[in-house]
This record gives C-alpha cells, sequence and structure tokens, in this order.
C-alpha cells in the first residue's frame, strides 16, 4: 500500500482471470423523468449504450425520495433492462454525474459495470433495533472472507437508524482492516427518511452496497469544505465530548482569538458554521494534506469557555478549529484532485463513485454544479457517479472513519 496525503492507494497482484471481459468497463446514465419507470429505463439504456458490447454485470444507484412510492416498479425496470439483479443503492438528495449536478429530484443515476476481473456481491441489511450494530455484525460475518484480503467494502447506510459509527464499529470487530468506503443516504429534509436496495427488494432503516473483490487497484481521496483556523492545539483538560481547556487555556477564550468576530456574534452562527479538526494520533501530516476528521461544535457557552462536540474527546490529542468557507473548499478539491491524477499514482481510471456532503453544493459554494464540474475537468472521460449525502466512509491511515462536511471520491482502476 502508498500513501499519499489524503489518499489512499491499495495494489493488487491478483492472478488475472482471462475472459472476453478482462478489462473493467463502466458507464453513467440518469434520467430526470418525473415517471419512475421511464426514468428507470432511461438512465440504464443510456449506460448500456454506453458500455458499447458487454452486459453489465452489476450496478450502483442512486434515487431521489419522489420516486419512492413507485420504487418496487422502478427497481423492476432497472434490473430488467440493465439485464442484472445485482444492483444496489439508496435515495438521494442530489444527484452528481459526468459534467451535472442536481441538488434536487426528480432522478435517477445508475454506474453499470462490466468485468471478469472485478466481482461485486451486492447486499441489504436490515436494522435490528440497536441503531447498526446487528446489521454491521451480520454483514462482517456474510464476508468474513474478505478479512485479510485486498477486498473493498462500499456502503450506504441509513444515517437516522443505522448509525454509521455503529455500523464501523461493527465491522471491525468483524472484517478488521477492510477498506470501507461510502456515504449516509438522504431525502427530501422534511423527515428523517430515507431507503435502501438491493436487486428487487427495498426497504428503510437499512445499510445497502457491495463488496468488491477481484484483480484491481482503487485510490480513496478526501476534500474538506473547511478552513483551518490556526494550527494544532493540545487538549489539557476533557470530559466525554466537552473541551474544557486547550494549551492550558479554557478552550473557548482560543475560540474567539481564532474565529471570525461576525461568527462569534450569534451562537447559532458558530454551531452552523464552525466545527473542529480532529488529527489521528502521532499524525505526522501538516493540516493543509487534508489529513484529519471534522467534528460539529454542538454547545458552545462563551461565558465558561467550554466547548462541546459531536465526539469524544482525550486528553492528549491535538485538535484546531475549522469554519467552512467556499474558497477553502474550492482549493482543497484542486488539491485532492492534483493528488489522485494519473500522473501522479500511475493509474489508469476506469471508473468512480464519488460521496459528497449535502452540506457542500450550493449552500457552500453559493452556485450550483461546481463539484461535478472539477471533477469532470480533472478527470475527462472517467465515469463518475456521485450523491449528495448525509455523512462520508472512508480509511485514515488504514482505520475506517466518520468523515463530514467532506467530498470523498473513489477512484477504481485496473
Amino acid at each position: 500500500m502508498r500513501y499519499f496525503a489524503g489518499a489512499e492507494i491499495r495494489s493488487r497482484a491478483l492472478p488475472h482471470p482471462g475472459g472476453n471481459r478482462d478489462m473493467i468497463r463502466a458507464a453513467v446514465g440518469f434520467s430526470r423523468d418525473p415517471s419512475s419507470t421511464r426514468a428507470a429505463v432511461d438512465a440504464a439504456a443510456q449506460a448500456v449504450l454506453s458500455l458499447e458490447g458487454p452486459r453489465p454485470d452489476w450496478a450502483i444507484g442512486f434515487v431521489s425520495p419522489e420516486h419512492g412510492p413507485h420504487l418496487d416498479a422502478l427497481l423492476e425496470a432497472l434490473s430488467s433492462k440493465l439485464e442484472t439483479p445485482y444492483v444496489a443503492g439508496c435515495s438521494a438528495s442530489g444527484l452528481i454525474a459526468p459534467g451535472e449536478e442536481f441538488e434536487e429530484g426528480p432522478f435517477v443515476g445508475v454506474l453499470a459495470a462490466a468485468s471478469d476481473q472485478l466481482r461485486a456481491t451486492p447486499f441489504l441489511f436490515h436494522d435490528e433495533g440497536d441503531q447498526g450494530l446487528t446489521a454491521g455484525l451480520r454483514l462482517g460475518q456474510r464476508f468474513a472472507a474478505s478479512r485479510e484480503s485486498d477486498d473493498l467494502l462500499v456502503v450506504c447506510p441509513d444515517p437516522f437508524h443505522v448509525r454509521p459509527d455503529r455500523l464501523l464499529q461493527s465491522l471491525a470487530a468483524t472484517l478488521g482492516g477492510v477498506p470501507v468506503v461510502g456515504g449516509a443516504a438522504s431525502g427530501n429534509g422534511a423527515k428523517a427518511s430515507t431507503f435502501q436496495f438491493c436487486g428487487t427488494e427495498a426497504g428503510r432503516s437499512a445499510v445497502a452496497g457491495f463488496r468488491l473483490g477481484g484483480s484491481f487497484r482503487h485510490v480513496i481521496g478526501v476534500t474538506h469544505g473547511c478552513k483551518p483556523l490556526g494550527g494544532p492545539l493540545r487538549v489539557t483538560r476533557s470530559h466525554e465530548n466537552l473541551i474544557l481547556e486547550l494549551e492550558g487555556r479554557p478552550a473557548g477564550n482560543l475560540l474567539r482569538e481564532l474565529a471570525p468576530a461576525k461568527l462569534l456574534a450569534d451562537t447559532a452562527l458558530v454551531l452552523r458554521y464552525l466545527a473542529v479538526g480532529m488529527l489521528p494520533d502521532g499524525d505526522p501530516h501538516p493540516i493543509e494534506s487534508g489529513h484529519f476528521v471534522v467534528r460539529n461544535i454542538v454547545a458552545y457557552d462563551p461565558d465558561t469557555g467550554v466547548v462541546a462536540i459531536s465526539d469524544r474527546v482525550e486528553e492528549g490529542q491535538h485538535l484546531f478549529f475549522v469554519a467552512r468557507e467556499s474558497g477553502a473548499a474550492r482549493a482543497d478539491l484542486a488539491r485532492m484532485l492534483r493528488e489522485l491524477s494519473p500522473e501522479r499514482t500511475g493509474l489508469r481510471y476506469r471508473f468512480g463513485i464519488y460521496f459528497n456532503c449535502l452540506a457542500r453544493g450550493r449552500t457552500l459554494y453559493g452556485d450550483d454544479g461546481i463539484d461535478s464540474a472539477t471533477l469532470a475537468e480533472a478527470l475527462p472521460g472517467i465515469p463518475i457517479l456521485g450523491f449528495f449525502g448525509n455523512a462520508e466512509i472512508g480509511p485514515l491511515d488504514g482505520v475506517n472513519q466518520l468523515f463530514t462536511y467532506t467530498g470523498l471520491l473513489l477512484l477504481v482502476a485496473e
């Protein structure tokens, strides 16, 4: 395994299976037709036509909530037109396709792949009332043979019932260091409801996805939508998720010194635009490499100087404050794509899947289509499908992590 700042490269040296479809081929199709069945047929037809010959072996799909009432018919049409039952995916509030980006529906997007050297096994596991712990255990047990292998797990959980952190906890216990990438499903924002599907089976409160195995290579890159405010600070006093002191001083005092005054004037703005970047233990990378995870500030008391975040904080660890900012997001996306460029990695990419935080897009940039246009310019001709989700999942220093406010890009090569 090679490591670039912010991107993990895993190489395989497996025997080539041969056959008449030894090349990894993939294509993207999408439709904005309000009819669920027509949208499914149109999206699938585009993908099949672009494959130029081979029948798809499997496909991943992202579907807007508007199609939820007719999901059974949509999935039947999708599998029939693709001529494969191996279709998995989830609901999405927005879609990212080559050169296109939609932050509202209706839409259906699919990425179809055909290859004898890349095998995909779809799955769907339902929550059993413990917020994803048992679903994660059953998923890990199903693919126990992947442990100590070079397999890759792509997951799309329902964040309201299958908590991504609990899912990762169970997968770590059963699969060890098998890399997991993905994004938490999203809906229309009006209610906490999403759906997941595998083949023609669909449900809510579940996790869907694929295990990818065989002979291929992949890279995973993470881009942040936040600007660091100063350098790392050592936690000198904390309690659970409360940051009491940094470098021996009240955490809130340092936040007031580093953050823009206009954001500190209103607690609501603090919670919306400010967050904390957390560094892995013993992290040798500079902050500019993007080698960190971001956690929300969930409470801030300017009188006591206490800052509460959405994760546990340990004394002795290092963190820093960040602000969500469009210019920094654009620059960091460019950084990630430079590091993942074929010239830098030496890889010939065949397709990509992009998991993008729903707090990005026009909410962050003040404009439409920034991420999709930047991806298309940096990786021309590579079929990439993505969606706007509630959280992102990927490895950092060999440990699968939950990310927020990020774009996470999986690129697959031969």
